[in-house]
């Protein structure tokens, strides 16, 4: 009985994980604003990538989020950017991500 009990929480548990791994697609109305035009820094160090940024929607607008510096994932160097996109239901975000 305690046997089936374990294995029963550990599924749920399992099951539980994955749908905060879910990403759920927002759509918004109105297009976003132009991107905004930044100064790259320089850079801290060899091996960085610059990630620019993008407008967020916060709910109720756009808010930018600055580009910054980030190091790649082992293995992966180029970074494709992330971009607003349109369709039937409206605009939404598809982040950025690592080729």
């Amino acid at each position: 009985m305690l046997r089936k009990g374990l294995i029963a929480c550990a599924i749920a548990t399992m099951l539980t994980a994955g749908v905060g791994l879910a990403k759920v697609r927002v759509y918004v109305g109105t297009a976003p604003p132009a991107a905004v035009v930044e100064t790259m820094p320089p850079s801290p160090g060899a091996g960085y990538v610059w990630t620019p940024g993008y407008y967020n929607w916060n709910g109720g607008s756009y808010a930018w989020v600055g580009g910054r510096w980030v190091t790649p994932p082992r293995g992966h160097h180029r970074y494709e950017s992330g971009r607003w996109q349109r369709d039937k239901k409206g605009w939404y975000y598809r982040d950025g991500t690592w080729r």
